[in-house]
């Protein structure tokens, strides 16, 4: 045999055991979650505040709101946050709350002095934190989580070296488009890392810290003209020598469909916040889907090559074309892991098979993609606000517009 097959075969190889590496990876976030589920009906429920940013209306946000406000949970208020008081979203919130009664709801207005946006929401919300407030939980108006989402949440918090628990978004489309679904396995891929101490992260949408931390945390010192809430967060914890811990029963569900404009904008968004703020996740993605679209390509050079070179190279051929297979099987083993620990959200996907095939398979090129664009990010877009990023410590609001009913916000890299 010739040296370029001996290369290419050699290539092949490695890019076998990559595959097995990584369906090794599926097999224990398998593992971490049922572990995690074994720990998660404690009986720690200390007094909870919910902290809500909103701004317009997002897509079920009338469900969304009631799905927090039912919570299987002994004691516990929500702070609904808005930038000001006739925000269709703060007044809707208080139109639901007045009709259930049993949860206290309050409304802060967030401080003007500020640049606006959801991490000044946030910091305005600390000061409004009561005494008897021992834990506080961070939502997004997009989740709608399960009736034991909050407790489930907070178990984790009941270990003192855990300085934040978090849970996890799962994109559920009503109508499941191809771009709708490559948003649910490009989001779901982020979950690799969730029982990882290196590299995982709060998520921003269902999170939670002890009230006691935070002087340690300094959360209201560091959400100060940045862009990012959680990912500040995850640096906080680490820098304060506790552990970020993955709840995974409380898993919420998305509601929310998707066209190839609201996905790819939304891609770009995720993967800029990476870079900006916890660029160690960026390196670990641009690693592992180099690993993926190379070994494509290389097999796909090797099927050209056969005919003409001879048909020995079908063999590295198949060996590089074997991550076709192995990312569909990794994504099949991720999707159950993550939704066994969470039955409302298992109940409401309804997936065609074939086409979240090809959006698996699609995801290593978006975020190739991504990756590219987004090396020196300057401007972001997100729910009607231009955002000067070239300083992810020291953000400036450029402009502002109302945000779009209905969406999630979009974000442009220049």
């Amino acid at each position: 045999m010739d040296g370029l097959w001996a290369f290419l075969a050699a290539l092949g190889l490695l890019a076998v055991v990559a595959n097995l590496l990584n369906l090794r990876q599926g097999a224990a976030l398998r593992r971490g979650v049922r572990v995690g589920l074994r720990m998660a009906f404690g009986a720690y429920l200390p007094p909870a505040a919910i902290l809500l940013p909103v701004r317009g209306l997002d897509q079920g946000f009338d469900d969304n709101v009631c799905a927090i406000l039912s919570q299987a949970y002994p004691r516990y208020r929500l702070v609904v946050v808005a930038d000001r008081a006739d925000d269709p979203g703060a007044v809707r919130a208080l139109e639901i709350a007045g009709g259930q009664g049993r949860v206290p709801v309050e409304l802060l207005l967030s401080d003007p002095s500020g640049m606006g946006g959801k991490v000044n929401a946030l910091r305005t919300a600390l000061g409004g934190l009561r005494p008897d407030d021992e834990v506080v939980v961070f939502a997004d108006a997009d989740v709608r989580p399960a009736a034991d989402w909050l407790r489930q949440l907070v178990q984790p918090l009941a270990d003192t070296t855990v300085g934040a628990s978090t849970g996890f978004r799962w994109y559920v489309p009503p109508h499941p488009s191809f771009w709708s679904l490559v948003r649910s396995e490009w989001n779901a891929v982020s979950a690799n890392v969730l029982f990882d101490g290196r590299r995982n992260y709060t998520w921003g949408g269902s999170s939670a810290v002890r009230a006691a931390d935070l002087p340690r945390l300094r959360l209201g010192e560091r959400w100060q003209e940045v862009l990012s809430d959680d990912l500040i967060v995850t640096e906080a914890v680490r820098q304060a020598g506790l552990r970020i811990a993955y709840a995974p029963g409380a898993l919420v569900a998305t509601l929310e469909d998707a066209d190839r404009g609201t996905c790819l904008e939304w891609c770009l968004r995720q993967m800029m916040m990476a870079t900006l703020y916890l660029p160690v996740v960026r390196r670990y993605a641009a690693a592992a889907f180099a690993v993926f679209d190379g070994a494509v390509l290389l097999g796909l050079l090797s099927l050209a090559l056969a005919p003409f070179l001879g048909w020995a190279y079908l063999v590295p051929a198949a060996l590089f074309l074997v991550t076709l297979p192995a990312t569909l099987a990794k994504s099949s083993l991720r999707r159950r892991a993550l939704l066994t620990g969470a039955p409302h959200v298992a109940a409401l996907w309804r997936a065609p098979s074939l086409t979240y095939a090809v959006a698996s398979l699609a995801v290593p090129w978006v975020m190739l993609w991504g990756l590219v664009r987004t090396r020196r990010q300057t401007v972001v877009r997100w729910r009607g606000r231009a955002y000067d990023v070239r300083d992810p410590r020291h953000v400036r609001l450029m402009e502002t517009a109302p945000a779009p009913a209905g969406s999630p916000g979009t974000s442009t890299a220049r």
